[in-house]
């Protein structure tokens, strides 16, 4: 296989969509994302009804390692100058087994149907393939879109040759009506300690997290300043998050937590996210995952928060789900990410 610099045609100039449904194109920034944020929310209200995004999520995104925001964003300004649509190409940093570019963004709904969102998909598409073509290695490479099964996302992605490749379940347990099986913690291995996660357990994690994760789909290592930036945000919970250390002190399963009180409405209830559940691959098969997972359970409820809520994916090499299930967690919607190769 070629390099992707030989094999990947971008274009060598890539122009703004041309003016559609009332908007002009220009370069997002920074001064943008909340206005960025409140196109996010109108959307998913639409589009994922139970999923509130967060202004730390979009800062996340433009803060990736390597992004340009002044290249790698586009933003639909109305007659009045006010962002009502959006697009970043995130160029996922660490390159391991393959090179992916996710491509995110928001038409907000009032303004749907007029070529907005095809534009911006084909300008990003365009970056994204200007990102791609100027690194010589030798990968598969793709270009990603996400969203919740039948949303206009993946319905716009699929006119531009985008298909599904992986489903992902919103599993989600309430503790009112929690159907824990009685069996399903085991007791923790003699030597081991498990405890709430502290700022300076924050890179070896990251240690953790890359290679508990190295054998799970389209996962690529974390890059040490994007992983700070996950666990530092401002809906990080360290303190509800856990994690089991071995005798030396190595990370060898942990959870992370987040919370987001504005994202409560649109579940209906309070709720901790479990953003990552990992057991290191040489632990694995000790019973480290549910009780990492329970532990981190008991911690968000002993916070007042009524429910917890995270994504597995549907194919886990793990089997994630049958552990999450046996916690009490109920699978709800899809999401789905769907792919085009280069």
């Amino acid at each position: 296989m070629a390099t992707l610099r030989e094999r990947i045609t971008a274009p060598a100039h890539l122009s703004f969509p041309t003016a559609v449904g009332g908007l002009t194109f220009r370069a997002g920034a920074l001064d943008d994302v909340g206005a960025m944020h409140a196109v996010a929310v109108a959307s998913a209200a639409v589009d994922d009804p139970h999923a509130r995004p967060s202004t730390a999520d979009l800062e996340r995104s433009l803060s990736t390692e390597g992004l340009d925001v002044a290249r790698d964003t586009v933003v639909g300004v109305d007659a009045g100058g006010h962002v009502q649509a959006y697009g970043i190409v995130i160029d996922v940093p660490s390159r391991v087994t393959a090179a992916r570019a996710v491509l995110d963004g928001a038409v907000h709904p009032d303004l749907r149907g007029q070529g907005i969102g095809r534009r911006m998909l084909a300008w990003q598409i365009g970056r994204a393939r200007q990102r791609l073509a100027t690194l010589d290695v030798d990968l598969p490479a793709t270009l990603d879109v996400g969203g919740r099964q039948g949303s206009s996302a993946l319905r716009l992605a699929a006119h531009l040759g985008f298909a599904p490749v992986r489903t992902w379940l919103d599993m989600q347990v309430v503790f009112d009506d929690r159907g824990r099986d009685s069996e399903a913690v085991p007791t923790l291995p003699d030597g081991l300690v498990l405890r709430p996660v502290r700022v300076d357990d924050i890179e070896p994690l990251r240690t953790a997290k890359n290679d508990a994760f190295r054998d799970h789909w389209g996962s690529q290592p974390m890059v040490a300043s994007d992983w700070r930036g996950f666990l530092t945000s401002d809906k990080s919970r360290l303190d509800l998050s856990r994690v089991v250390v071995g005798a030396d002190g190595t990370v060898l399963a942990f959870t992370i937590v987040e919370v987001e009180p504005d994202g409560f409405a649109a579940r209906g209830r309070s709720y901790g996210y479990v953003h990552w559940v990992g057991v290191v691959r040489a632990a694995r098969g000790t019973g480290l995952a549910p009780i990492v997972l329970d532990a981190t359970l008991q911690a968000i409820r002993a916070d007042g928060l009524s429910a917890a809520v995270l994504h597995v994916d549907a194919e886990n090499p793990s089997g994630a789900g049958r552990i999450y299930e046996r916690l009490g967690f109920v699978a709800g919607e899809v999401h789905v990410t769907a792919s085009t190769s280069l």
